[in-house]
């Protein structure tokens, strides 16, 4: 997956961490475009998932046809005999993969997964989960859907959520509160944007001081350059925090 440097997320990035309305709890946001341009290490992934595809419909023989079936021909992206299906399961773990390069993400089932009803019904339970969170005014009233439109054209995608179980959940670590994940895929323009989020419970469970500096970097009027935790190779080399936002 290619990694897209798009300044105006860059900006909506630096807004998406903020202290919540009781000020125990701390949103941290990101949100990140991709292109569907496979390369390098993702050739390597798809080969691997084929290659376990296959290894699962040997398996599946020794089930019953009931079994089989569940087991191999249904799941949020449709049957996964066809490669079609297949091929948009491995764009999200290539994303997931290319996202938090500390985690491997090659051996996700697809049942953790889930196709979103409507692209609204995902922005509804977005904003919901930011307000309750104590979104900033930055947020509740600028332009935010409208960039991410710009960039991939909401109504044309299909979204769908990642909820990993214990053990392969990326953020387990700092046993959030709360956390989501969601991808918008427009298949015409062959691009993602992937939207993830989590809240923790104080700002003592933080790593070090730059994830507080990244918390009240803009408080103090300071402008803050540091790193966005986690976050994708890519967007540490290229993201500042700080300064005036634009809607």
């Amino acid at each position: 997956m290619k990694y897209l440097d798009i300044e105006s997320l860059r900006n909506i990035n630096s807004r998406l961490s903020f202290p919540t309305s009781s000020g125990d709890r701390h949103v941290l946001g990101r949100i990140e475009a991709y292109s569907c341009k496979v390369a390098g290490a993702d050739k390597k992934l798809y080969r691997y998932l084929e290659q376990k595809h296959q290894e699962d419909l040997e398996e599946a023989k020794s089930l019953s046809p009931e079994q089989s079936s569940l087991t191999n021909m249904f799941s949020p992206f449709g049957p996964l005999t066809e490669s079609a299906s297949r091929k948009v399961m491995f764009y999200f773990i290539a994303t997931l993969n290319a996202s938090f390069p500390d985690y491997d993400f090659s051996s996700v089932p697809a049942d953790q997964f889930t196709k979103e009803p409507s692209p609204d019904s995902a922005i509804k339970s977005i904003n919901t989960t930011l307000m309750n969170g104590g979104c900033p005014a930055a947020l509740r009233v600028g332009r935010m859907w409208d960039i991410i439109d710009e960039i991939i054209n909401i109504d044309e995608c299909s979204v769908y959520s990642y909820t990993p179980d214990d053990e392969s959940n990326h953020y387990e670590d700092e046993n959030p509160v709360w956390s989501f994940n969601y991808f918008f895929f427009n298949k015409s323009l062959k691009r993602i944007v992937f939207f993830t989020c989590r809240c923790i419970s104080n700002i003592n469970e933080l790593d070090d001081t730059s994830d507080q500096e990244l918390i009240f970097g803009d408080l103090v009027g300071e402008p803050v350059e540091t790193e966005f935790y986690p976050t994708s190779q890519n967007a540490l080399r290229t993201m500042a925090i700080g300064g005036g936002l634009r809607f």
